[in-house]
């Protein structure tokens, strides 16, 4: 269809060139909204060292032994998990369920330790990850719609409060039943603050900039940080203090961070618009722009509203389009892919081989570079192809782990790490930090990829969905590995496997490095009989009369007052 009588008019990108793109504002904003994220990870990855079994020794048969008993009650003692040497796994946990007098190591609190989750309740652990996991697909799913609904600001600081009362109220659970419903609600509030905490500074600079913040290794910092602080604390209670803590001291600038300009102009708020406009111009020590362009372009989009009333936008319309389909269908694999190997090998340290709490810091802290290959890859490559040739070595990774976990031999004990061969344990660790390290850095291209290929009608909707839906693969990645390492080489045959058709599908998507942001998802935009609305607008200063299509619902790039704006 040829639409005639439209000519491009001043975007919401011409006003953020004129209020700085980059400045004070921008970078304070990053920061603020940057520790939210932060606060998330401990919500998010807690489990990871809350499933350690730390090790337990039965003390039944030892009470008349004092010296014995002495050394067990010193601090220093950290008892083999196997609790006798000749014990294999069953008569193991055979003389678990006998035991009266259980002892778990009391260097190391967790919440395997606390209620005794291990052996034939072992699967209580997996119940509350899932508890978890279920908490924070409806967080994704929610945090998309009320986004869209309320704003992204009123969305990310009420869940941030809800992470931070949530994790308060988790270290009074009484029982592990009841620490599962707190980690469900947990879930919920760190699942949905991550996708407005990421997308709105995004919203508020330029093309180019867009990619140095989705290169900046946020969440990375965060999984560092809390590395260190398992290995500090050693202990579930204190960690959920400290979660608390971060999420009150992220809260403190609620009332600094201004709703997102853009969305506000979308839904016709200009009063509002204009006031967030003028306060980042005042911080970047720019002049106070022209409004009217603002002021126009919200008041075209009241129109749109009005004669779109009966029309909402809900996750259905991503897949009502062709072009939005396929965007939905490949990232949804793609998304899943990322959630099983980043939650496999995060939450599944003990089927490594080595000590947990080294291998837990150390696939930890090699996040942090991970960002470092983005912003090259991004700015001298491409989005799609970058993140294809991650894949490809994250693949190659996996497949070498199953090599060598095959011509070593596979371990002969569960957590000793007795029976570890020690090339083997530094060959398979340093091969599985390659594997992560490409997942971050595909993650957080993804991060900016999404932002670009979504119209923006639906962009809070569509990562909001892929958030959601990939949390099917953080559950099913930490069920892929096997409780110690015997068995390793077959998760990652099929992690290597899925990497490699993720690559292939990267492939068919269309390429947005170098292409303002409305532009690009103009070209996307959804052309749905239902919004396809046309209206004859009377030209002011002419009086000549001019058709308007209004089926690029949520855009601004075209409107029917461009004479008024230009």
């Amino acid at each position: 269809m040829e639409r005639k009588g439209k000519v491009p008019i001043a975007t919401l990108d011409n006003v953020l060139q004129d209020i700085g793109v980059c400045g004070p504002f921008q970078a304070l904003l990053v920061l603020g909204l940057h520790s939210c994220i932060v606060s998330s990870v401990w919500g998010m990855m807690l489990m990871a060292f809350g499933s350690y079994n730390p090790g337990w020794v039965c003390l039944d048969n030892l009470s008349q032994d004092d010296a014995l008993e002495s050394k067990l009650l010193s601090t220093d003692f950290t008892p083999n998990i196997n609790a006798t040497e000749e014990l294999n796994t069953t008569d193991r946990c055979a003389l678990y369920r006998s035991c009266k007098n259980v002892y778990f190591s009391p260097g190391t609190s967790t919440v395997a330790s606390e209620w005794g989750l291990v052996c034939h309740r072992a699967w209580t652990l997996k119940a509350i990850f899932t508890a978890q996991m279920a908490g924070v697909f409806v967080g994704a799913y929610l945090s998309g719609q009320t986004s869209e609904y309320f704003g992204p600001k009123a969305t990310m600081y009420g869940l941030l409060a809800l992470h931070g009362v949530a994790n308060l109220v988790a270290i009074f659970s009484p029982s592990w039943e009841v620490f599962a419903a707190v980690r469900f609600f947990i879930g919920v509030a760190a699942g949905g603050m991550i996708l407005p905490a990421f997308l709105t500074p995004m919203e508020f600079t330029g093309q180019f900039w867009r990619g140095v913040i989705g290169s900046i290794p946020v969440w990375n910092t965060g999984a560092a940080l809390f590395a260190v602080s398992v290995i500090v604390l050693k202990d579930w209670r204190h960690l959920h203090i400290l979660a608390a803590v971060l999420s009150g001291l992220s809260f403190l600038h609620v009332f600094w961070v201004p709703q997102s300009f853009r969305w506000l102009a979308v839904h016709g708020r200009d009063k509002d618009a204009t006031a967030v406009v003028t306060k980042i111009a005042k911080m970047n020590g720019r002049p106070k722009p022209s409004l009217e362009i603002l002021v126009n372009m919200a008041e075209c989009e009241r129109r749109r509203a009005l004669a779109e009333s009966s029309i909402r936008y809900s996750y259905l319309d991503l897949f009502r389009d062709s072009h939005v389909r396929k965007t939905v269908l490949i990232m949804t694999v793609v998304w899943n892919t990322l959630a099983i190997i980043y939650y496999g090998i995060s939450f599944s340290v003990q089927a490594l081989s080595g000590d947990f709490y080294i291998n837990f810091l150390i696939l930890s802290m090699l996040e942090l570079p991970a960002p470092i290959f983005n912003l090259p890859t991004m700015t001298f490559l491409s989005r799609r192809r970058g993140s294809a040739l991650h894949f490809v070595i994250v693949s190659m990774a996996c497949f070498c782990i199953t090599i060598v976990s095959l011509a070593y031999g596979n371990d002969t004990g569960e957590g000793d790490p007795s029976n570890d061969n020690a090339l083997k344990v530094k060959i398979v660790v340093s091969l599985a930090s390659i594997a992560k390290i490409g997942t971050v850095s595909v993650w957080s291209i993804m991060t900016v990829y999404c932002s670009e290929l979504f119209p923006t009608a639906v962009r809070n909707l569509g990562i909001g969905y892929l958030n959601s839906v990939s949390r099917i693969g953080g559950y099913v990645g930490p069920l892929l590995f096997p409780h110690g390492p015997a068995m390793l080489y077959l998760a990652m045959i099929v992690l290597g496997v899925l990497t490699l058709v993720s690559a292939g599908l990267f492939l068919l998507l269309p390429e947005t490095k170098g292409a303002p942001l409305e532009d690009v998802l103009r070209s996307k935009s959804l052309h749905m009989t239902s919004s396809r609305t046309n209206f004859t607008t009377k030209h002011e200063d002419t009086d000549t009369e001019r058709e308007v299509d209004y089926f690029d619902r949520g855009l601004v790039e075209y409107v029917d007052c461009e004479s008024t704006i230009a």
